[in-house]
């Protein structure tokens, strides 16, 4: 058997079904993951919730089985890598490409204000604040990459 062997970083992968009902499982055993391997439950706090928030997402829009999630702190430059994979449609993903130019193309603060106005003017009960929230309240960089219809969201958070 071989396995991942990294004493420099700690690392964390699941995989599982879309499912709702373990978005908040996963979010919880992150956070405590995160409270014991960074010693900083703030962090903590702020990572599982992005997590969650991307989970969300990856189910929300899946076209098929298969949610991915890894975490992995790189130590040496005291930055954690949340990532999270998922099938989807062509159409969510164009969706997903527009969404995530807007969140990183200003200030967090302004979008994040900018996306919580869009959300009291919807009528369809979705409010698309989540990128912009997790961006706002950690000031991470959020980027993604597609290979057919497999997506794959990265946010990056600068430790120090």
């Amino acid at each position: 058997m071989d396995l991942f062997k990294n004493v420099k970083n700690g690392f964390i992968e699941m995989i599982f079904g879309p499912r709702w009902t373990y978005i908040a499982t996963v979010r919880t055993f992150l956070q405590n993951f995160l409270s014991i391997t960074l010693a900083d439950n703030k962090w903590a706090d702020v990572i599982s919730m992005a997590a969650s928030e991307l989970l969300e997402n990856a189910v929300k829009y899946a076209s098929e089985e298969g949610t991915k999630i890894q975490v992995e702190h790189k130590k040496e430059d005291n930055k954690l890598f949340l990532h999270v994979e998922n099938f989807s449609y062509q159409d969510n993903i164009k969706i997903l490409q527009k969404e995530i130019e807007f969140i990183t193309s200003g200030d967090p603060q302004e979008v994040y204000l900018k996306k919580m106005q869009e959300a009291a003017l919807r009528t369809d009960g979705g409010s698309q604040l989540g990128l912009a929230r997790i961006r706002y309240e950690s000031n991470a960089s959020i980027s993604f990459d597609v290979e057919g219809d497999l997506v794959k969201v990265t946010v990056i958070f600068d430790l120090k």
